[in-house]
């Protein structure tokens, strides 16, 4: 099932992302201030995606998450939703304006999408496991850690 979703994810990132950057190069690249304020709040986005990449890298998701507690994955969730659109405002408002391009800025941004689609797998896998449940209390656990404490309902 997860196959599908990561198959399906790529022409609907496209169709997305084409909605997206055709509104920032017919509506949004009229207005600089706002065409600024979203380079600017896009490059802070970019740059934590740079050092979420590179933390993955030096220490997995698991070390990452061992080290930054609980708000690892917050963090992650919010640049896998934020990511895409912050490349598309860079790439269509920064100062080399490929607004002319928008629909290749468009096809390059579904690609990113898609890998983030693919790195939240590979997150969430390496976190929570395949077989990561949600008990009562929406406590995820996983059927090890069910298997150490000796319940069915998660260890609390």
């Amino acid at each position: 099932m997860e196959l599908f979703a990561i198959v399906l994810s790529g022409p609907v990132a496209l169709v997305v992302c084409l909605s997206y950057c055709l509104i920032l190069a017919k509506a949004v690249a009229r207005f600089a201030s706002l065409s600024r304020w979203l380079v600017r709040l896009s490059l802070v986005v970019l740059g934590w995606g740079l050092v979420e990449a590179l933390m993955l890298l030096a220490f997995g998701a698991v070390g990452s998450r061992r080290m930054l507690g609980p708000g690892f994955y917050v963090a992650h969730v919010l640049f896998f939703f934020l990511g895409t659109p912050a490349l598309a405002n860079v790439l269509v408002l920064g100062r080399r304006r490929l607004v002319r391009w928008w629909y290749l800025v468009a096809a390059l941004c579904a690609a990113f999408a898609v890998g983030l689609v693919v790195l939240q797998y590979g997150v969430s896998e390496a976190l929570y496991g395949s077989t990561a449940r949600v008990d009562r209390s929406g406590r995820r656990s996983t059927t090890s850690e069910d298997a150490r404490c000796g319940r069915t309902t998660g260890c609390s």
